[in-house]
């Protein structure tokens, strides 16, 4: 990043994300874009997501930015960046990216931003980028917050609310998520179970899939195939209890989820 954006968003920052007039927000915003996985923490975390994040949720930019913006954030500049991993850093884009997501799926949401066309290809691309996601890790020493996992269900929790999907991509959200959490090489520890919990209730809650669906699907976490090694079945083991666990005690006490809480 150069020295002139940089003190660009700190004057933005510094004026309470408030854009003058003579800021240039189209220009802004593809900038941010190309910075979104910056390595600096304060950079990425202070500067460049919380100024795209207010271009994005406010109405500050025009439709056919948005919808171009959304192009960029769904490719291999994007949450597709070098989905094989060979950058030690590349989960940054594709993380921020997803982040970024979430405030274009709630425009969609309540202003219908987004064709249908680019909606759907918004929610494929994204489903195909969770199941090939190989980089878990919530912290990284001296980077700061990478998050994958959780800024995607932040992503999960705007695409349950939406009215274009229905039971079969919900089933496959569901899929998805339990085959995430049924994986042995790494143990979440920075609240991903909490903020996929999050997001499942808002799945429940539409009613669109049958309470016997959601049974089978909570008793699918018992299909692990433990390959009796150490630590991988143990990371299984919690991963899974975690979600479980948190899933069980945000539905205590509601009547209407009894059946799911005898199951869980």
């Amino acid at each position: 990043m150069n020295d002139k954006l940089l003190e660009l968003l700190k004057e933005i920052k510094t004026n309470k994300f408030k854009f003058s007039e003579d800021i240039d927000k189209i220009k802004l915003v593809w900038d941010l874009a190309e910075n979104i996985g910056n390595h600096d923490s304060y950079v990425r975390d202070g500067l460049v997501y919380p100024t795209i994040a207010n271009l994005l949720y406010y109405d500050n930019l025009p439709k056919e930015t948005l919808v171009d913006v959304t192009k960029l954030l769904i490719s291999d500049k994007g949450m597709k960046y070098d989905m094989p991993n060979y950058y030690e850093l590349s989960v940054l884009t594709r993380s921020f990216s997803i982040l970024a997501l979430v405030l274009i799926v709630y425009r969609q949401r309540n202003e219908q931003i987004l064709s249908h066309e680019l909606f759907m290809e918004l929610y494929t691309e994204f489903m195909d980028y969770f199941r090939n996601e190989t980089d878990y890790r919530g912290h990284i020493e001296e980077i700061g917050w990478a998050h994958s996992v959780a800024h995607s269900a932040d992503l999960f929790k705007q695409l349950f609310k939406c009215g274009e999907l229905g039971e079969e991509e919900f089933k496959l959200m569901l899929e998805y998520i339990k085959e995430r959490f049924m994986i042995n090489t790494y143990v979440y520890i920075s609240d991903e179970d909490e903020r996929m919990v999050t997001a499942l209730i808002q799945g429940i809650k539409r009613n669109v899939l049958t309470e016997s669906y959601l049974v089978d699907w909570i008793k699918g976490f018992k299909s692990y195939e433990r390959l009796a090694k150490y630590p991988e079945d143990y990371n299984v083991d919690i991963n899974v209890r975690n979600l479980l666990r948190s899933l069980y005690f945000r539905m205590i006490g509601n009547d209407e989820y009894s059946v799911l809480l005898e199951t869980l």
